[in-house]
């Protein structure tokens, strides 16, 4: 039986500034490259985006995450819904959120490993949702792959 592994990506106005879409794509790519490998082949990864419209996304190779206004509450509640919290959950945000918004996030999963995205990425409201209070830069993405194993 297989370990699911949801993957939200905040899809706010905030990530569609410098290359960050761009940054998203490369994280998602080496995603991609790493399930069905050995050390991976028993996690499926589920992707689903929080932003001005909160949905799964079906097909991780094929993902295109629409990056565009304002990130909601009701989106979150909407995740929620959709997201079993007994599962781990990857959180990749620039932390450009509000406190309100942080709070509902930590209630997504038991087990949330935060990785930033950007230069001007909220490292601390981050590290706040982390369950292990550590964050990942996008660079360091299979640090945090490997601690879903």
């Amino acid at each position: 039986m297989s370990k699911i592994v949801n993957i939200v990506v905040d899809a706010s106005g905030s990530m569609a500034e410098d290359d960050k879409n761009a940054v998203i794509k490369y994280l998602l790519n080496g995603i991609c490259n790493v399930m069905g490998t050995p050390d991976f082949d028993s996690i499926e990864f589920a992707l689903y985006q929080w932003g001005q419209e909160s949905k799964k996304i079906e097909n991780l190779e094929k993902a295109k995450i629409e990056f565009a206004g304002k990130s909601s509450l009701s989106g979150i509640e909407e995740l929620k819904q959709m997201i079993d919290e007994n599962q781990t959950m990857i959180f990749v945000s620039d932390g450009n959120f509000n406190s309100g918004d942080k709070v509902q996030i930590k209630k997504m999963s038991v087990n949330i490993i935060p990785i930033f995205v950007g230069i001007d990425a909220n490292r601390s409201i981050l590290q706040d949702i982390a369950t292990e209070k550590v964050v990942y830069s996008v660079t360091n993405f299979m640090q945090a792959i490997h601690e879903c194993v």
